[in-house]
């Protein structure tokens, strides 16, 4: 049965019968304070004026509970001790809680019969203890004792009144003693649910001098008890900075506010906070998020409300708008808003390089398996196929850059031989990156349109090992040249005048990904290069891109995995392709442009006219290429999606790339080379009604870095890059680029 306040009210007068006083001591020498005269010597929560009330306890001047003891004691229903004290330090014993129980609750039903203990028959408070017992206010030991004159611990207090206030078991118990309490695990079993239920209730609990520490088995004392009876009234009078609240980020509403004193306790509210700034990279995920106010939790809180302009830690006020801008933070925008201090992004990258030399590097050689999206490599030939449609948007012919309402147009892709126009709009590269090239992609009737950027985008260097992925589409283009229903992945490369050999995939993910499950990745290229000479290859690089100055004559530095290889279609054992077994020494010497272009041909081939596609090769070829590339090592993009807090505002992504690494000699500096072409649904819009953007772009770099120490260059470069092509993307995403 639940007790309603009005006649908790009506039964507290018999506290000074039982909490205040022990048996034999008395008390008529009460100091009854009246209410006019509390108004004019004291204000809500000042301690003004207090003194000379306390005076008529003499030991509660300093004491916590001061106020408490004061306004139970103006409305007659608390006294001292015939010397003046008050002693709130003091405990209560079994015998006394039951006596308060009795006069406080006296119309509580029996639940129960029995009652009667062997210590209790003749005690004092025997008749309190029976009745205490039948109501299951009480339980007696194992031994069948009541231990009347035992002090009764704060856990065992909580119970009697949880069960006498009638508050509700929580159905929540475990998840709310972790983040209320640090001494959660000291609760015994038996006790749980009722502080628990305590605390959700918001009538009961009072911790000092920690709010974060219950100290369940420690007895409780006269001024707890106090603090305890002034909050199921709902007085005032409890320190804000000692009393639990179970108010959460989502009851702040309307002119509901949180005192900052009052934060400590609030660890729902706490915790919900903590959750919410997890996202936003101000406060560390994982076992962080406790519900405790730190130094940390005031950090984030601090930031946040700089970002969005709020005046919560002038104010130390917690309120609606607060609550509301934190719910309504989008974590991808606040993040990359961050991102834009590059340094600092390049500062977080280049510490993840400790420990990292050039013969492994940080995000290089991560390696395939640890991408988030290492699973979904077999979808990406379907995802690429995709056009938008529903609830996905392209960029459109034209589209307005964000922040300068400048409008920019997509132009057809070129024809096969044709060199774009390529903007020279790539000027907030870092120095270290020497040449780089961006298409950027949009849909036009069903056709990819782009737009091309550049720095240096057209001049010839070493790009290393990305050249690799130009033997592959030759090999597909003369493949499907000689048999057009073929598949790659059906093709086998095996030795003149042998039907076994190595699965064409599994090369190609060795050249990629450098596993070396068959042979290395130098020597299965210059395997693959064996298909052509070195001038049909380099013509028919020419053909594609109309880079006439290009060169692409030389090998990697290995001798092929097969001298002279031969591509079987492995179903019907039939020879499809053998090589002219050629010999490739020279320069393989080509512009980022180049490998943009190539790149862009597989990532858009099924979206281009076809006379502007690889002549010849087929997607049920081309696919196989791409599930290859996406084992590269480098994992770049994955990287920056995880710094932007891209991940969780995509959908459907696509990243296939190859990185190219080394130190030349000749030049006396390390150099770094990335070829990449990503796509992925930006669904972000969508939360205010419109269409995701499919987001699409193919991009090459080259960087560089001399200081003369080869380990310090390529941790600087791979730091570098990282934070170039997360740099790239945010500004793909803001559309900044477009």
């Amino acid at each position: 049965m639940r007790i309603d306040r009005s006649t908790f009210l009506k039964s507290l007068p018999a506290l000074i019968a039982s909490l205040l006083l022990t048996q034999l001591a008395a008390a008529k020498s009460v100091a009854r304070l009246t209410a006019n005269r509390l108004k004019s010597e004291r204000k809500p929560g000042a301690t003004g004026g207090a003194v000379e009330m306390s005076a008529e306890f003499s030991d509660i001047a300093n004491h916590w509970t001061k106020d408490c003891i004061l306004a139970l004691a103006e409305r007659n229903l608390v006294n001292g001790y015939p010397d003046g004290s008050f002693r709130p330090d003091g405990m209560l014993t079994r015998a006394e809680f039951a006596v308060l129980s009795f006069n406080v609750f006296p119309d509580l039903p029996a639940a129960r019969t029995g009652g009667i203990f062997p210590d209790t028959q003749d005690h004092w408070a025997g008749r309190a203890i029976r009745w205490a017992y039948e109501r299951g206010l009480f339980s007696g030991y194992p031994d069948g004792s009541f231990q009347p004159h035992q002090p009764i611990s704060r856990m065992q207090a909580v119970i009697v009144l949880v069960t006498a206030l009638g508050i509700e078991p929580s159905d929540q118990t475990e998840q709310i003693l972790p983040i209320f309490f640090e001494d959660a695990a000291q609760m015994p079993d038996w006790t749980r649910w009722a502080i628990a239920s305590a605390t959700r209730s918001d009538r009961l609990i009072v911790n000092y001098p920690d709010v974060r520490f219950f100290h369940p088995v420690q007895p409780i004392t006269r001024g707890e008890t106090v603090a305890m009876l002034c909050r199921a009234l709902a007085l005032p009078n409890v320190p804000a900075e000692n009393a639990t609240e179970y108010i959460g980020l989502y009851d702040l509403t309307g002119k509901i506010t949180l005192p900052f004193e009052r934060w400590k306790g609030a660890a729902r509210l706490m915790h919900d906070i903590q959750v919410l700034l997890t996202p936003l990279r101000l406060f560390p995920a994982g076992n962080w998020v406790t519900g405790r106010y730190d130094w940390q939790t005031e950090q984030a809180i601090t930031q946040f409300c700089q970002f969005y302009g709020l005046p919560n830690m002038q104010t130390g006020l917690l309120d609606a708008q607060f609550a509301t801008a934190l719910r309504q933070a989008d974590p991808t925008e606040f993040v990359m808003a961050q991102a834009t201090d590059r340094e600092l992004v390049y500062s977080s990258y280049y510490a993840q390089e400790t420990g990292f030399n050039a013969d492994r590097l940080a995000f290089l050689d991560r390696g395939y398996q640890s991408s988030a999206y290492a699973s979904e490599i077999s979808l990406f030939p379907e995802r690429i196929l995709q056009k938008p449609q529903g609830q996905t948007a392209s960029l459109g012919q034209s589209a307005v850059q964000t922040g300068t309402g400048r409008k920019v147009s997509f132009q057809p892709y070129p024809a096969l031989g044709q060199i774009p126009d390529i903007e020279q709009r790539l000027e907030f590269l870092h120095p270290d990156i020497l040449q780089a090239c961006i298409s950027i992609g949009s849909f036009v009737n069903g056709d990819i349109w782009t737009r091309w950027l550049g720095r240096n985008a057209m001049q010839p260097a070493q790009m290393w090992s990305s050249t690799k992925i130009i033997p592959l589409l030759d090999l597909a283009a003369q493949t499907n040249a000689a048999d057009p229903a073929l598949r790659l992945s059906d093709g086998l490369i095996c030795l003149p005048g042998q039907l076994d050999g190595y699965g064409f995939y599994n090369l190609a993910v060795d050249l990629v990904s450098y596993q070396a499950s068959i042979g290395s990745s130098n020597s299965v290229a210059a395997m693959f290069k064996q298909f052509s000479t070195p001038g049909e290859l380099e013509s028919w690089l020419k053909r594609l891109t109309g880079n006439q100055s290009l060169e692409f004559q030389g090998r990697y530095g290995e001798e092929p995995l097969l001298r002279s290889p031969c591509l079987v279609n492995q179903p019907s054992s039939r020879v499809v392709l053998n090589s002219p077994n050629p010999n490739h020494y020279g320069n393989n010497l080509i512009s980022s442009y180049d490998l943009t272009r190539t790149i862009s041909l597989l990532g858009w081939h099924a979206h281009l006219p076809l006379t502007h596609r690889i002549p010849n090769a087929d997607w049920k070829s081309l696919e196989t290429i791409v599930r290859a590339m996406g084992t590269d090592s480098a994992r770049y993009l994955d990287r920056a999606i995880e710094q932007l807090n891209l991940g969780i505002a995509i959908e459907s992504p696509v990243i296939i790339s190859k990185m190219g690494f080394g130190r030349s000699e000749t030049r006396n500096r390390t150099e770094l080379s990335y070829t990449a072409y990503f796509q992925f649904i930006d669904k972000r819009p969508r939360a205010k009604g419109n269409p995701g953007i499919l987001r699409t772009v193919s991009m090459a770099l080259l960087g560089a870095e001399s200081s003369g120490d080869a380990n310090e260059e390529a941790r600087r470069l791979d730091a570098r890059i990282a934070a170039e092509v997360t740099e790239i993307l945010r500004q793909i995403v803001t559309q900044e680029l477009v």
